[in-house]
């Protein structure tokens, strides 16, 4: 990934900028994960990519003079970033913006677009009517200043998306446009670990089925899935084996919440390198997802031939194919959940079967080359529309 000071050459070139988090942030996520993929699915489309800025512009708190700090930071490194650009005689074709919402607007792009008079694109973006009064009606004002100001809007969350057809309802207009969660493209180093190795390493019986759970220990959402994790393996009724992979604040409470379970063992974080490395050696990701956006892990899991079984909750269901690829339940019915495991785990021709069609399916419709292929097209249709207009 290029330098944000880095110009580029012989190419058109975006601008690529995410409010919330970084594509360089240090602090591993999904929603940095997420910026770094439209990243490369951008440079793989062919464009030159420029990352504008890594100014982090949110507010968690809904803290007004917060807001208005940022506000006024973002207009001077606006400024910066247009004076750098026209002393390097450059100018984006396009300005790309990944995931914007109330707590965590685009206060440059906006800016900039205008100045420079190029389409302004927008990836992900939330919208909430509810918040237009109250602690963070502020930057949900600028919300609504970028949204009208998009030329194309991408969708990838279908819930984001309900909310984002009303809004543009009642408008001239509706540049919204659909894609397909997607993933880079992962092949295995020469030699792979093997089932034995990881056996030894994390001390799981190779003679019974593998589970597997990825997330981070947060506070909130995060652990009242894992909450939900333990009530569903407590209700197994079929041999197997859990690693559960993932760290952070509630770390100690969600060991806890498994200390008297002897089949569930813990790695800790690990990079997202290792995690794919294991990844193939198990036969079921399992997570409840309650309120859960997307989680990109599905994709990973589902790329490795690995079936999941995950609760139906925000965007999961985009990702999985109900049946074929991985088995939805409410995100908060452990017996559902573990119905389901005990359903495929009892059924191994079955089984494989979904892992196959798990890992076709990620190569045929959600991989990198897929969205790269639609990017362009979007971007395309968006200059031609722009300029027109103008």
């Amino acid at each position: 990934m290029p330098a944000h000071n880095q110009r580029p050459e012989n190419r058109q070139s975006i601008a690529f900028y995410a409010p919330l988090k970084s594509p360089l942030h240090p602090v591993p996520s999904g929603d940095r994960k997420i910026a770094q993929l439209f990243f490369s699915a951008l440079q793989y489309s062919g464009f030159e990519v420029v990352l504008a800025s890594q100014l982090r512009c949110l507010d968690k708190n809904g803290d007004q003079h917060r807001q208005h700090r940022l506000i006024s930071l973002a207009t001077r490194e606006a400024a910066r970033i247009l004076r750098r650009w026209r002393k390097a005689n450059f100018k984006p074709s396009a300005w790309f913006s990944y995931h914007l919402y109330y707590k965590a607007p685009d206060l440059i792009g906006p800016i900039i677009c205008r100045e420079l008079k190029i389409p302004y694109l927008i990836a992900e973006a939330s919208w909430a009517e509810k918040r237009a009064a109250g602690d963070w009606s502020l930057f949900h004002s600028k919300v609504d200043q970028a949204l009208q100001l998009a030329d194309k809007v991408i969708c990838i969350n279908p819930v984001d998306q309900i909310a984002l057809t009303q809004y543009y309802q009642s408008r001239a207009r509706s540049p919204i446009v659909q894609l397909k969660a997607f993933i880079d493209d992962f092949h295995l180093p020469e030699p792979a670990i093997s089932r034995a190795a990881i056996a030894k390493q994390y001390s799981l019986d190779p003679r019974k089925p593998w589970l597997i759970s990825i997330a981070m220990m947060r506070k909130g959402d995060k652990f009242k899935s894992y909450q939900q994790l333990s009530a569903v393996i407590h209700k197994l009724s079929t041999p197997h084996q859990l690693l559960i992979i993932g760290a952070g604040e509630m770390q100690r409470q969600v060991q806890q919440l498994f200390a008297h379970n002897r089949q569930v063992q813990f790695t800790g974080a690990l990079h997202n390198q290792k995690i794919r490395e294991l990844l193939s050696h198990f036969e079921i990701l399992v997570w409840p997802a309650i309120n859960e956006a997307l989680g990109m892990i599905f994709l990973e899991a589902q790329q490795a031939a690995v079936a999941v079984v995950a609760g139906d909750e925000g965007g999961v269901s985009s990702l999985l194919e109900n049946h074929q690829t991985g088995i939805l339940t409410a995100a908060t019915d452990s017996r559902a959940m573990a119905d389901a495991i005990d359903l495929l785990l009892a059924d191994p021709r079955a089984l494989q079967s979904m892992q196959q069609n798990a890992k076709a399916r990620i190569s045929a419709q959600h991989s990198l080359a897929a969205a790269a292929n639609q990017l362009t097209a979007v971007i395309t249709a968006a200059q031609r529309e722009y300029h027109c207009q103008c």
